[in-house]
């Protein structure tokens, strides 16, 4: 499970860091977009950031050395704050000498657009972007003027709502719970999916005042459906641990839920998810050379078939594929032969395949060694990435696998795009996932909570979305066309035809340590369609950079 963010968590979170890391004198900035990790180099300590949609951690971890891409940034850290009513940290840095106006590192958990952006402190310009990203009201790209968040507009962002207001908004919505809850997440500040249950419940009013309320704020670790969840204030009915600070919660709380240990986080960005794929690919080769030698023939039959075509050469008639031959024993044999050959050449195809199980059984079983023992030696070097940034575990890695090959485009454009884009022929925006591994980024990453999603029902294949953000549904031919897409683009393509899954985005969820691309939707409908190629080709294609 991800860490969840909402304003009042945010707000004491920036709280809790200002008074800790206030004065703090910062080395170096590491912006990853492939990691989605945001770590800021101090001197007496280290500060990651995970901005990936699986995680949203924040860790303060011992302090080590800038990795080589990182950027020098001789500052001091000001101030940490968040925006009002908003799931945004604000870290003001002030440089250390010199004029420059100073910066601002922002990270927004809001939505399912987590990001990460460096600002000037007066000009406002974006200096850096951990993802690059066109967005309906503003860009967020460097060079760009920063925008925050779009405001919710909600009442009491700056002081209290009145209890006579509070219950008006209730009994506005009606009797329903799902009504009434929606009228508090649409109209309240600083309610969200994590509170409003105990703001409901009775009592509510005073415990939305005192949850907005600083004095009031401790440490607790919540045991929510979701998984442990750090929290400011307790959310009866839900059980609570006390912890010492919210960020020793969030750390038991991570340890519960990730798999990757903290030190992992201060190696180079990709080092470790590369490490692991050679480790794999050399378990895969072992195994796979293993299967061959396992199916290796004898090559003795093989010989003794090339011996008896050329004994019976002259029983054996031109263009036939298999003829039976009295062997030198006085028994019938069968033989298969390539009609096409001569009987010279058939026997001399035996002769090579014998050959060739020869040297199989020759070779595979020292080749077969060597793959395992290079994927003992991998698990080994992983092993030791997992359990931190050791320098001399680092250089021996990265010399080993060598440099990364970079095909097409880079790397931070691959990251920026994880979909190809088209128009539907009523203008509405199709994005379409590229492969498995981005899929996630698509759905959680590059779309809005009442987008269109599609997916081919029982095969593998991409995610589609369907930019929609009408409460009705969208017009059936789009819907048609996106749904051809999403069939065109999974391994039912060649199927006459294709039954394809389609929700709300805001009804798919990542189940816990799922595999790449797998997801849960929720309030599926099904369309059929033929994974006719012209639809793609009639559609117009937008595979670029958004501008």
């Amino acid at each position: 499970m991800a860490m969840r963010w909402d304003p009042i968590i945010t707000a004491a979170l920036a709280r809790e860091l200002d008074d800790t890391l206030h004065r703090a004198r910062v080395r170096a900035l590491l912006l990853d977009p492939g990691g989605r990790r945001v770590t800021l180099y101090l001197r007496k300590s280290t500060l990651v950031l995970e901005m990936h949609p699986t995680a949203g951690w924040l860790n303060l971890l011992e302090p080590t050395e800038p990795l080589s891409d990182s950027r020098p940034l001789a500052s001091r850290i000001v101030s940490v704050r968040s925006l009002t009513d908003e799931s945004a940290l604000v870290f003001s840095l002030q440089r250390v000498r010199g004029r420059d106006e100073g910066v601002e590192v922002i990270a927004e958990f809001v939505g399912n657009r987590w990001n990460a952006v460096v600002v000037g402190f007066r000009s406002r310009v974006i200096r850096h972007v951990l993802v690059p990203r066109e967005e309906r009201s503003r860009t967020l790209r460097a060079g760009s003027t920063y925008q925050p968040p779009p405001s919710t507009g909600r009442e009491g962002r700056e002081g209290p709502v009145p209890e006579a207001r509070w219950n008006e908004i209730l009994q506005a919505a009606g009797p329903e719970p799902r009504d009434r809850r929606k009228a508090l997440l649409s109209q309240v500040a600083f309610t969200s999916s994590l509170n409003v249950e105990r703001f409901l419940a009775p009592g509510g009013w005073q415990a939305w005042v005192e949850a907005r309320n600083p004095e009031r704020w401790k440490a607790y670790l919540v045991a929510s459906p979701r998984g442990p969840q750090p929290y400011p204030v307790p959310l009866p009915p839900l059980e609570d641990t006390p912890t010492p600070t919210l960020m020793d919660a969030m750390g038991r709380a991570r340890a519960t839920e990730s798999e990757l240990q903290d030190q992992a986080l201060l190696l180079p960005p990709g080092l470790l998810e590369r490490a692991r794929k050679r480790m794999k690919q050399q378990e895969g080769k072992a195994r796979g050379m293993t299967r061959q030698l396992e199916k290796a023939a004898d090559p003795a039959p093989l010989r003794a078939l090339g011996d008896l075509i050329l004994a019976r050469y002259g029983e054996i008639p031109r263009g036939t594929d298999h003829v039976r031959l009295q062997d030198f024993q006085g028994q019938e044999v069968e033989v298969e032969l390539d009609p096409t050959l001569e009987p010279h050449e058939n026997a001399d195809a035996y002769y090579a395949e014998a050959a060739r199980m020869e040297r199989a059984q020759e070779e595979l079983p020292g080749r077969i060694d060597r793959a395992q023992k290079e994927a003992r030696e991998w698990a080994a070097l992983v092993a030791k990435l997992e359990t931190g940034p050791e320098p001399e575990t680092i250089r021996i890695v990265q010399e080993r696998l060598g440099p990364e090959r970079k095909k097409g485009r880079t790397v931070q454009e691959k990251t920026s795009l994880p979909y190809r884009r088209f128009l539907s022929s009523g203008g509405l925006e199709i994005r379409v996932g590229r492969g498995s591994k981005r899929n996630d980024e698509l759905t959680f990453h590059h779309s809005s909570p009442d987008d269109i999603w599609l997916h081919a029902r029982q095969a593998p294949g991409a995610h589609v979305i369907l930019r929609w953000q009408g409460r009705d549904n969208p017009p059936q031919r789009d819907l048609t066309e996106a749904a051809t897409l999403a069939a065109l683009n999974s391994e039912a393509r060649h199927s006459g035809s294709v039954p394809v899954d389609w929700t709300r985005r805001k009804y798919v969820r990542k189940p816990r340590k799922a595999a790449p691309g797998a997801v849960l939707p929720e309030q599926v409908q099904t369309l059929f369609v033929e994974p006719d190629p012209k639809v793609a080709k009639e559609l117009t294609p937008e595979d670029r950079d958004p501008d």
